[in-house]
């Protein structure tokens, strides 16, 4: 049981480490999701549109096909893939790309001359995202509340 004077510490040192611990939290849950939203590329994900056939005859002429999976969805070079990036500072953090084609990838365009349907992978590694917020806030919040020498 802890005295007052031992909780009020406590608590000082939990609001004191905190912020660096959000950051550090943040840093690790965006750039999960980073990693995740890479892992989808090139694999046929529950909800994309199938590729048009005409994608599909495309790819295979220039070798783009069958790669990792068998309409390797989104992936041509890999560049798309590896302008995926994240950053967290404070307590904001973000995943994007820099490339122009993984947003029309992710939010779809409409053309007359023809249309991509979302095929989102930023947007689905982050609504997938939960188990990690969790295990890695948990921790923080573990390790803020646990006094010293009871770890």
């Amino acid at each position: 049981m802890l005295s007052f004077k031992q909780f009020s510490n406590l608590m000082e040192r939990a609001v004191g480490e905190s912020r660096t611990g959000v950051t550090t939290a943040l840093r690790s849950v965006v750039e999960s999701v980073a990693l995740e939203a890479k892992s989808y590329i090139g694999h046929e994900m529950p909800g994309w549109a199938p590729l048009a056939d005409s994608t599909i005859a495309e790819k295979q002429k220039l070798g783009y096909l069958g790669r990792i999976s068998a309409t390797d969805p989104l992936l041509r070079t890999g560049e798309m893939r590896e302008s995926i990036g994240f950053y967290a500072v404070g307590s904001v953090g973000a995943v994007g790309s820099t490339s122009k084609i993984a947003f029309w990838q992710e939010f779809g365009t409409l053309k007359p001359t023809g249309s991509i349907p979302p095929r989102p992978f930023i947007g689905l590694a982050a609504s997938r995202s939960g188990p990690q917020l969790e295990l890695f806030f948990g921790q923080l919040a573990v390790s803020l509340l646990t006094p010293k020498g009871v770890r």
